[in-house]
């Protein structure tokens, strides 16, 4: 007859147990003299007070990875330095740095002399243009009419053409320095100009303060829109072969491994560079995960560089003893009962929550096994 290892539970406050210890809630362990150390029974108790589970060989998607690291940036248009078409003395500035900024929002206001007289030669010019409009118009009726003659029409027509030129060539300049000629007159003529926020998004750097004279080539500061942060990541060239457009890709801060996120590959680099590296560029799968994240960020990633299908248990389900790999497979419940079998099996591919069982066909298609609980069950 069939000996087995008997493992049962007895939880009781008025049960009498035999062991060295006296009367209590314990566990008793009875094994036969002659035993098969590949069967052991547990009750349902046992199965209850030890959250065990079952689960199924199911059919599970492994990558092999590819690990590099990188760190975080955003896209040239993310980032937007500020300064003046014109020059002028800074004459109000009350922004920090890592402040929000909103599109379109007032940075500064610069000063200069040069804006007035601007303005006044827009206002000249706008006022001498309907004169020598209404003159073109009258010498190019007389010309048609040979009443005057072409000298006077070219000539009328050089005025009105050179001056309407000059007023648009002045409007043009206002509109840089962000001063309005649409309700302009000699009463509103100002020697200030505000410079706008051309995107929305958080200043990065400042490099002026109020008093401050700005060049027109200096730049007073930058600002970061981080809407489409991006993951610049360097792969060693032996392992660019295997990556393609839209491969998944995971990553993490070395200080803070368990918060990873989840991105693919948009963009490959066309060149190695000077340390036999190819650049490459990932996107966030969920962009509003970049408000955690700041651009110069220094990341660590996985690669998701080859993708198979193969049958896997959950890794609390294979039990790692003396250096070999085994399973609890169900072959019968009784009553109160389960019969577990002890198998040995080959593992191949692994992530954080599956493991491949090589050959699985051999363990049955439909075979329950014990995936909690079954680290205490194999010594």
């Amino acid at each position: 007859m069939k000996n087995y290892s008997y493992i049962s539970i007895f939880f009781s406050l008025s049960a009498v147990v035999f062991s060295a210890c006296g009367t209590g809630n314990e566990q008793s362990i009875e094994i036969p003299e002659e035993k098969d150390s590949n069967e052991i029974i547990i009750s349902q108790a046992q199965f209850d007070n030890a959250a065990m589970a079952w689960d199924s060989l199911t059919t599970h998607t492994f990558s092999d990875f590819t690990l590099t690291n990188g760190m975080v940036n955003i896209p040239a248009e993310g980032r937007f330095d500020i300064s003046s078409y014109f020059g002028g003395n800074i004459v109000q500035f009350d922004l920090l740095i890592g402040q929000k900024i909103q599109k379109g929002q007032v940075l500064f206001i610069i000063e200069n002399p040069e804006f007035v007289q601007m303005q006044q030669d827009y206002l000249d010019a706008v006022s001498q243009l309907s004169y020598l409009k209404s003159d073109y118009e009258r010498q190019k009726t007389l010309n048609a009419e040979n009443i005057a003659s072409e000298k006077n029409f070219a000539k009328a027509e050089s005025d009105y053409k050179s001056t309407l030129a000059k007023t648009e060539s002045l409007r043009k300049k206002l509109q840089l320095v962000n001063i309005s000629t649409t309700q302009l007159d000699a009463s509103k003529i100002t020697s200030r100009a505000a410079i706008y926020a051309p995107i929305s998004g958080y200043i990065e750097s400042i490099k002026v303060n109020q008093g401050t004279y700005l060049n027109p080539s200096d730049i007073a500061l930058t600002i970061i829109n981080k809407d489409h942060l991006h993951i610049e990541l360097n792969v060693f060239e032996q392992d660019a072969i295997a990556l393609e457009m839209g491969q998944p890709v995971s990553f993490y801060l070395p200080d803070n491994k368990s918060r990873e996120f989840k991105g693919k590959i948009f963009l490959i680099g066309q060149s190695i560079n000077e340390k036999r590296m190819l650049n490459i560029h990932v996107h966030l799968d969920d962009e509003k995960e970049g408000d955690l994240l700041v651009p110069g960020m220094f990341i660590e990633a996985k690669i998701g560089v080859k993708t198979s299908k193969n049958s896997a248990l959950p890794a609390t389900a294979v039990i790692n003893s003396d250096e070999v790999n085994y399973v609890l497979a169900l072959t019968k419940k009784e009553n109160d009962l389960y019969y577990l079998k002890k198998t040995k099996v080959d593992i191949g591919l692994q992530d954080d929550q599956m493991v491949e069982i090589l050959e699985a066909e051999n363990l049955g298609k439909n075979t329950l096994f014990l995936s909690k609980g079954g680290f205490q069950l194999i010594k």
